[in-house]
């Protein structure tokens, strides 16, 4: 009588430890998948952010001057841009610089001003708005875009004050129409100007705003000064270093010409900005200047970090990256860990008769890893839908959401590249070890009398 009760009983417990296991592997599998989504998104964000991808090819070697900081003793801060003069005497000889080139656009911060936003006059009473950069001739070896048609200006085109301009292929979509020549055409500005069009390029992307442009026009054919300086204007300035050495040189460079503008501000800078009578002032060229890694992810905390080391930057995103897989591993574990009370007998069996704790260990692991990796390659996926279906909602909050229009450009390349894939291989990495090691090496330390008297 027993013994056909245990053996009428047997499956059905065999049914529940099925529909138990099968339930866990769910669950682990979408809380893994749910986790890399999140994490995923977050790597492309910064992959755009950080990576070399087109046109910005050169970011390992770019460097960015936002302006001319000023420092007062009673701790006030300014900053204004450069004018030209600034830009042709302090940068545009130095053997230390590459490349370089006068810009309107983000220039490292993410942000585009309101100043690269001008009017084109389509027809009729029409007008598109147009990003315009005014830069020179060094903007298209710094920014390596691909061209269509035509040619980039050149430098001495710049020189001469020629009418001519770069023009983008969708910008030149919207203002000709589709299929239409552009080359040779005139673009009417707003104030009345017209620029010939030497060249149309593939346009970059809205998520790379140092370098998107609807238009790109000498910077010599306007006067961008603030106030009665030349030295002070509109510009930012992009440059590009050949190595470390190089940019400590260029930093001791520009040191010396603040030095020389702190003595005689007046001078260099028209008394733009005042802090009070008597209060003394410094001038900074150099405060930001790092490579483009750190420096983008010190723009977009404003002013909050400007003070750290770049060792504590890189602490500071460190420690978010821990939370974002940390978080969800803890989760995981505590699925794990209870799985892992459950199959206790089951272990000390296999440890009676012979079987190594690394042994056993190795195995939980590699269970994991299984499951990890299934519900990592389903977050994966996840990841790039929700990126391209919901690109102007999730993007926005990361990109300035001015520039953005309403569906922003994301190449393949910004989505499917080996860093990426490395970042998620990574990432499974971390979320198994975090999520499995932990719980089952507690787990098989227990000695095997209390595991075998362990309720099933």
């Amino acid at each position: 009588m027993n013994t056909s009760s245990q053996i009428h009983s047997a499956p059905s417990l065999v049914g529940r430890a099925g529909g138990e296991s099968s339930l866990f592997t769910l669950i682990y599998i979408a809380g893994t998948a749910m986790a890399l989504a999140f994490t995923m998104v977050m790597a492309v964000v910064y992959y755009i952010k950080l990576a070399p991808i087109y046109p910005e090819v050169n970011r390992a070697r770019t460097v960015y001057f936002e302006g001319i900081r000023v420092v007062a003793d009673n701790n006030g801060r300014g900053q204004m841009g450069f004018g030209q003069k600034a830009f042709e005497e302090w940068f545009q000889q130095s053997p230390n610089i590459e490349h370089c080139a006068p810009t309107l656009l983000a220039c490292g911060t993410g942000e585009v001003s309101q100043r690269a936003r001008q009017f084109v006059h389509k027809g009729n009473d029409e007008y598109l708005e147009a990003i315009t950069n005014r830069t020179n001739a060094d903007f298209f070896h710094i920014y390596e875009y691909e061209f269509l048609a035509g040619r980039p200006f050149t430098a001495k085109e710049v020189e001469a004050r020629e009418t001519v301009c770069v023009i983008s292929d969708a910008f030149a979509e919207r203002l000709y129409g589709r299929d239409a020549d552009a080359l040779g055409q005139l673009v009417a500005m707003e104030d009345g100007s017209g620029l010939r069009v030497v060249g149309v390029i593939r346009g970059a992307s809205q998520l790379t705003p140092d370098s998107h442009a609807d238009l790109i026009v000498p910077y010599t054919l306007w006067d961008e000064r603030i106030g009665s300086s030349p030295y002070v204007g509109q510009f930012a300035i992009v440059a590009t270093v050949k190595d470390t050495e190089h940019l400590q040189a260029l930093k001791q460079e520009l040191d010396e010409v603040a030095a020389r503008l702190s003595l005689n501000q007046y001078e260099f800078m028209g008394g733009v900005l005042s802090f009070g009578e008597g209060v003394k002032t410094h001038v900074e060229l150099t405060s930001k200047l790092e490579s483009h890694a750190m420096h983008v992810l010190r723009a977009e905390n404003g002013d909050v970090l400007d003070e750290i080391s770049n060792w504590q930057l890189i602490k500071h995103y460190a420690g978010l990256l821990f939370v974002l897989l940390f978080v969800p591993a803890l989760n995981l574990c505590a699925i794990v860990a209870g799985r892992m009370e459950r199959r206790a007998p089951e272990m000390a069996v296999r440890k009676t008769f012979g079987a190594r704790r690394s042994t056993l260990l190795r195995q939980v692991v590699n269970e994991n890893l299984v499951m990890t990796s299934i519900g990592g390659i389903i977050g994966l996926i996840l990841a790039w839908l929700a990126i391209y279906a919901f690109r102007t909602e999730i993007l926005g909050m990361f990109f300035d959401h001015t520039t953005l229009g309403s569906a922003p450009l994301v190449s393949g390349e910004m989505l499917f590249s080996p860093l990426l894939f490395l970042a998620a291989f990574l990432a499974i990495l971390v979320l198994n070890l975090l999520a499995a090691v932990v719980p089952a090496w507690w787990s098989l330390r227990k000695p095997i009398v209390e595991d075998l008297n362990q309720k099933q």
